[in-house]
């Protein structure tokens, strides 16, 4: 009896959590963690058909123009991205149809809050690109900064398949390099970045009392089943076209933005320059703002180290390639605050670069062995 009355003050919330579970499953299990094992299960024998996805709708033929390529780039890139940004675009809505919910929206803890955003992150298995509208609701509904920021970063770079896929392509070395790097980013950087450089940004969301995108009213006296699920229905469409109308302009000029970049500037002509700091800048800023799907990065470094890419360069562009890219920086911009989104690109690209020497120390080292063994 006391349950069910304790259900009957929340239904609401039973109804929203019931919508998250809803979607998720459909997503999961009808096509993310399927198409995650097949690009698992291929590795590196994986063909790229096109610079920015793993398949393409449309050929870029030899002797295309700069525009031909670019556009047919842009198309490819969105239409590999459907299934992510559409996932993405609907649990953003959930997110912040449920955290308008809640009357607590995390610790005064920024550790457990950072530990809180890991652990909904990392499940998700959708690319950083797909996982900014997720955090555009969770930030609009008044979520803390730290579990924001880490449900994002940890969406594409701490999945189950992506560990799986970094350990098996890649030498131990690199693999542990990109996976401290990225542990400690999240864990550690994360919470003392938002207490020190975002302070301003992060009190904003320690207020439980200032809720930015309010998409629900507080819960009628009396109010019956079908009256909530009426109320949820249609707060979760308003809180989806405020996604979509703020997310999805910027997607399409984040795709587009891309294709030029991999046009002008393909990866593969990174094996003709000099390895030094300011070119691992230029190399580390590109992985930055490439908006690659989930499992592209992994697949692209391998690719690129078996091609005989300095190992200098694959460690940059494995630890930068994929936690970040230029369309969360357009959300981060927008939503949040130009301060956030421009520092956490230019820490990431220094992080990147200082994985890339620990990474020619130990690929020095393992020469340096195989060569004492070759002349016992």
């Amino acid at each position: 009896m006391v349950l069910l009355k304790k259900l009957n003050n929340h239904k609401r919330l039973i109804l929203v959590s019931l919508v998250i579970v809803v979607i998720a499953a459909s997503f999961w299990g009808g096509s993310r963690y399927p198409q995650l094992d097949e690009k698992a299960l291929m590795g590196g024998d994986t063909q790229l058909e096109s610079p920015l996805s793993f398949d393409s709708v449309i050929q870029i033929q030899q002797g295309d123009s700069s525009f031909n390529q670019v556009i047919v780039t842009t198309i490819n890139w969105a239409v590999e991205n459907r299934n992510g940004m559409t996932f993405g675009i609907l649990f953003g809505a959930a997110f912040l149809t449920l955290f308008n919910l809640l009357k607590h929206r995390g610790s005064k803890n920024g550790f457990i809050n950072t530990l809180l955003g890991l652990g909904m992150g990392a499940p998700l298995g959708v690319c950083v690109n797909c996982a900014a509208p997720i955090a555009k609701g969770m930030h609009a509904a008044g979520a803390r900064l730290e579990t924001t920021l880490a449900a994002m970063f940890s969406s594409a770079t701490l999945n189950v398949v992506i560990l799986i896929m970094l350990f098996t392509l890649f030498p131990p070395y690199l693999a542990i390099i990109k996976l401290t790097l990225t542990l400690f980013f999240i864990i550690l950087m994360i919470p003392l970045l938002t207490r020190t450089a975002f302070a301003e940004e992060r009190v904003l969301t320690y207020d439980d009392s200032v809720c930015p995108m309010p998409g629900t009213i507080s819960p009628e006296q009396g109010e019956d089943w079908k009256q909530a699920f009426i109320a949820i229905i249609a707060a979760y469409f308003r809180n989806l076209w405020y996604i979509i109308k703020t997310t999805l302009p910027l997607m399409v000029l984040a795709g587009l933005l891309g294709a030029v970049a991999v046009t002008f500037i393909p990866l593969d002509a990174i094996s003709d320059i000099e390895v030094n700091f300011f070119n691992a800048l230029l190399v580390a800023a590109i992985g930055i703002f490439l908006p690659l799907p989930i499992a592209l990065d992994i697949v692209i470094a391998a690719a690129l180290l078996a091609s005989g890419l300095p190992v200098f360069y694959v460690a940059v562009l494995l630890f930068t390639l994929g936690i970040y890219s230029i369309y969360p920086f357009f959300i981060i911009w927008t939503s949040i605050s130009k301060r956030v989104a421009l520092v956490l690109g230019l820490v990431l690209m220094l992080m990147g670069i200082a994985g890339g020497y620990v990474a020619e120390y130990y690929h020095q080292q393992d020469l340096q062995e195989m060569y004492e063994f070759l002349d016992e």
